[in-house]
């Protein structure tokens, strides 16, 4: 059985993914993607798709992208709205001549895998991650356009229930909306931090924390509103009054960081690292106590399953689709919600009653049921059970 999945862009995280369903479908597991969609400082990462599915890639040019802000046709810019024209997608997945397809969402690339699959009476999968809070301002056309596309699709791979949750409020059947999940690369990180030496982590560790019973909370992603990054900074500046030995530590880019920089780069407990090497995120893992995203807006967010894999406590906003999975109350972190600065600072506090160690335990555990081997494993027997 050859697998087919026409996936516009994808970033480092999914290659393990895919590699392990390629090893599950014995070689028979193929991508399509868009080079339009990287822009110049993204080659690595196509050489390392590349070398990771080998032939099994299939790297396509073809794609026209319109964007809607600078009204042109050109590639992929990061942050503006861009129109699809998949021409010569559907002679580019017949060379492949699949048995099964695999898409994303319910546009771009969709209506023409959907119409191949129908034509070639083959089954058509939709890869799809919103969730009931993401789609809240949805128009009732937009919602009754996905439930008419619907009946032309064989089934959903979504990452939890959340994301069911949303399906089934449109009315898609349950039976057709299957939980394969979202992984990290969690061996990646364990192996990375399993050759650092005990020195190394003490040391690293000793830039943020310079005192034995303080905390190091670590963010990873956007400095931006959405991701809640100017919430937590605010709420910091009360937390270190009752727990002034603290330190918080940010990683990553975003369009308020110069801003958060200017305004509170001279406070010693805070550090907005910038934007750090992914081969070095492994570092920030290890020197951190507590994993903390106050995101505002987020399907399922990958730096959650990263930070338990590295077995650390974990606290994610009401607005993260992975809560629901992935955060148990009182056993390996907390859930707030960052729009309340009280509820926020509750939470920051929660880890100088908890027990780390445990807590950190108890996230390795719950990450093992979301690894890579486990996601790949769900969406290969679903697709083995049906064809």
């Amino acid at each position: 059985m050859k697998v087919l999945y026409c996936n516009p862009s994808f970033w480092e995280y999914r290659l393990p993914f895919y590699a392990e369903l390629n090893r599950l479908l014995q070689g028979n597991f193929h991508v399509i993607y868009s080079t339009k969609r990287y822009q110049a400082g993204h080659t690595a990462l196509l050489g390392k798709i590349a070398q990771t599915l080998g032939d099994n890639a299939h790297p396509w040019d073809s794609e026209w992208l319109y964007d809607s802000h600078t009204h042109a046709f050109g590639r992929f810019t990061e942050g503006h709205p861009h129109t699809s024209f998949p021409l010569g997608l559907w002679q580019r997945i017949s060379r492949i001549r699949p048995d099964a397809l695999i898409t994303e969402g319910f546009m771009q690339w969709t209506p023409v895998v959907q119409l191949y699959a129908l034509t070639h009476r083959i089954p058509v999968y939709v890869g799809y991650e919103k969730t009931p809070w993401t789609e809240r301002n949805n128009s009732r056309l937009k919602n009754l356009k996905r439930r008419w596309q619907d009946r032309w699709i064989t089934g959903y791979f979504v990452n939890g229930s959340e994301t069911r949750k949303y399906l089934e409020s449109i009315g898609i059947a349950s039976p057709k909306i299957h939980i394969g999940g979202m992984s990290a690369d969690s061996r990646g990180l364990r192996q990375d931090i399993a050759r650092l030496s005990e020195s190394e982590r003490t040391a690293f560790k000793a830039r943020f924390c310079k005192h034995g019973d303080g905390l190091v909370y670590l963010f990873s992603g956007r400095v931006e509103d959405l991701k809640g990054a100017p919430h937590l900074v605010r709420a910091w500046m009360k937390h270190t009054e009752r727990h002034p030995h603290d330190a918080l530590v940010l990683i990553g880019m975003g369009d308020r960081y110069d801003e958060l920089k200017a305004r509170y780069g001279q406070c010693p407990s805070l550090f907005l690292e910038g934007r750090v090497p992914y081969d070095d995120v492994h570092r920030y893992y290890a020197a951190a106590d507590v994993f903390i995203l106050p995101t505002l807006l987020d399907n399922w967010s990958l730096v959650i399953p990263e930070a338990m894999a590295c077995s650390l406590p974990v606290a994610t906003s009401i607005y993260n689709g992975c809560h629901p999975e992935l955060i148990q109350e009182g056993q390996n972190g907390t859930v707030f919600d960052p729009l309340r600065e009280d509820s926020l600072l509750k939470a920051l506090d929660y880890f100088h009653h908890a027990d780390l160690r445990a807590h950190g335990l108890r996230s390795a555990e719950i990450e093992k049921d979301w690894s890579t081997e486990c996601c790949a494993r769900r969406v290969f027997d679903c697709l083995t059970k049906e064809l």
